[in-house]
């Protein structure tokens, strides 16, 4: 079990990325390392290349994983193609990318994620790049704003809460972006709230263009026969690795092509509530 964080469907995951030996094993979201950990003890004879965005968490990934059968780096899943040739890898037969946010992420408030804990307005996974959600907000127009909102997060009043934001002079903090949002939903914010969070999220990091460009280049660094797990959380993300899937020329869907999490796991892990496993395989 990662630190603060359960794995989504290991039993799941584990059972159809190890369904056949492989030479490397690619996580590509590797976190706090629950799902790294199945999969390098269930393949031990297999390379397992951990990919992780966030600098903390390599650092933490690298120490606990020292001497065994995983390679730790710290990149985006975007590098997989360039951190394969250069390290003289073979091609992947097995891959799995987490896409939801980390609890070790969600629940620290200085990283910003999270509406419910108070802390600056970063929302960066790597903070050592790129501009915090605060200095983001502020140098964007407010049509900007409410077009990032519709489409990362969905929220049909996203020109009042862009509007609200603009207004809002401070909007250093998660307090000053969640009370923008309260001022102009009425009834309970939790839905909106958690929406908008998402939206300003996804802008930050960019991670539809992330998904895109890993889903346009996976097939030059998988093997014929790879096995393709992906946890999505979100209908955005998941729309764009159905249709992948579907239409690739180098992918096609697995039968069942996608999974839920069971009851029995959606009742002592709040996160995987939301979560949907696709499953795809190279061609």
């Amino acid at each position: 079990m990662e630190r603060g964080h359960l794995p989504i469907m290991p039993s799941e995951i584990v059972d159809y990325l190890c369904a056949s030996p492989s030479a490397l094993v690619v996580d590509g979201t590797s976190g706090g390392g629950g799902h790294t950990d199945l999969l390098a003890k269930a393949l031990p004879d297999s390379r397992v290349l951990a990919v992780e965005r966030d600098p903390t968490s390599s650092d933490e990934l690298t120490a606990k994983f020292n001497g065994t059968n995983v390679l730790v780096f710290n990149s985006s899943y975007t590098e997989i193609p360039k951190i394969i040739e250069e390290n003289d890898m073979p091609k992947a037969g097995a891959a799995l990318f987490d896409l939801g946010l980390s609890s070790i992420q969600l629940d620290t408030p200085e990283r910003g994620f999270s509406h419910r804990t108070t802390g600056p307005l970063d929302m960066r996974y790597n903070r050592n790049s790129g501009k915090p959600a605060s200095q983001l907000l502020r140098s964007m127009t407010e049509k900007q704003i409410a077009d990032a909102i519709y489409r990362y997060g969905e929220e049909g009043r996203s020109r009042a809460v862009a509007r609200a934001i603009k207004q809002n002079r401070r909007l250093a903090t998660t307090d000053d972006l969640a009370d923008s949002v309260r001022s102009v939903v009425k009834g309970n914010p939790v839905k909106p709230l958690a929406r908008v969070f998402q939206a300003i999220r996804i802008l930050v990091n960019g991670e539809l263009d992330h998904l895109e460009k890993l889903l346009s280049e996976m097939h030059l660094w998988t093997s014929s026969g790879c096995r393709v797990a992906i946890l999505t959380f979100h209908s955005l993300e998941d729309r764009m690795i159905k249709l992948h899937f579907r239409d690739s020329e180098y992918f096609t869907q697995f039968d069942p092509p996608w999974m839920l999490p069971g009851a029995a796991e959606k009742r002592t892990n709040s996160r995987a509530r939301s979560a949907r496993l696709r499953l795809g395989i190279r061609v």
